[in-house]
């Protein structure tokens, strides 16, 4: 049995900006959205798999759905579910309207607000409002959650926003056992050349700061859904391949989508023996070549010989 815990509803592939490293593509210019009955539906597949715990609001932007973000994380909290939402922060022009949107928010039942904080976002959004909405969650007893995508180059690393937003409470994930009670997770990983991304330069690729080996503990576990009811098999850029979509929500209902996936070959292989493994066998697995274990997930599952790699396997 695969232990699904989370199912991300990515509610729009419509943004505000268009960041340079968005490996999904998303910007101002997209229009696929669900409505709100289709998240619904969803969010009631999602209680009716046993292990979920959690359902996670992305994009996309999905502060640009206001109401429809409110109805949602209130359903999803009534039906027994812990929430999460995704954001930029460009909707925080100031502390006390931060406060005011996450304190909806918060009455309706969110557990998590997970901000997007470097270089490729901060050429668009001002920092100042991503430290608005980081103070409004601490007033508000909020859960926080920290990402920052770098590049080689980016001058906001994660130990750099973390200083910009005073330290005090933020642990970062990896650097050791928190010294004071934690009110915000902070997690840098790099970014990864799919999509959008694919043409910034080799160079600025962050390889050999985050292991590639091992089996993916996330594949299967942490699924997507895009606008249309396609179910992907993660939250990371893997998605993007068509041949590993587990199917359509809309059609088909997510458990036993799910169930079916987890006796694949190409997810058994990755849960297992890993992402790393299947590259040794298909002679890609070179020193120095990718960012993160998501990165040559991505590569091998593109890779025309994977099939004939999975049946030397079975």
């Amino acid at each position: 049995m695969v232990d699904t815990f989370r199912v991300g509803l990515l509610l729009t592939e419509r943004c505000n900006i268009a960041c340079g490293h968005c490996w999904f593509d998303s910007g101002p210019d997209k229009t696929a959205t669900m409505t709100p009955q289709e998240a619904r539906c969803y969010i009631d597949q999602a209680r009716g798999v046993p292990t979920v715990e959690w359902i996670s609001f992305t994009g996309g932007e999905p502060f640009l759905l206001p109401e429809m973000l409110l109805d949602l994380v209130g359903y999803s909290s009534e039906g027994g579910l812990q929430t999460e939402c995704v954001t930029n922060c460009f909707w925080t022009e100031t502390e006390e309207r931060a406060v005011e949107i996450l304190g909806g928010l918060v009455d309706a039942g969110l557990d998590v607000i997970n901000i997007s904080s470097d270089d490729f976002h901060q050429r668009h959004i001002s920092f100042d409002r991503v430290r608005n909405c980081y103070r409004a969650a601490r007033t508000l007893g909020l859960k926080t959650v920290i990402m920052c995508a770098p590049s080689r180059s980016s001058a906001l690393r994660i130990g750099r926003i973390v200083e910009m937003l005073g330290g005090d409470g933020i642990h970062i994930l990896g650097g050791g056992e928190p010294e004071a009670p934690v009110s915000a997770l902070a997690v840098e990983t790099g970014f990864v050349p799919v999509g959008r991304a694919a043409s910034i330069p080799r160079e600025e690729w962050l390889v050999g700061e985050s292991p590639v080996d091992g089996p993916c503990r996330t594949v299967l576990r942490d699924v997507g859904i895009a606008p249309g009811g396609r179910v992907l098999p993660c939250c990371s850029a893997a998605s993007l391949v068509e041949d590993v979509t587990l199917g359509n929500a809309g059609k088909r209902r997510i458990a036993s989508l799910i169930e079916e996936a987890g006796c694949r070959p190409v997810f058994k292989a990755l849960t297992t023996i890993g992402p790393a493994k299947l590259a040794e066998r298909l002679g890609i697995l070179g020193e120095g070549r990718y960012v993160s274990r998501c990165h040559l997930c991505y590569e091998v599952l593109t890779d025309p010989r994977l099939g004939n790699a999975l049946k030397t396997i079975a």
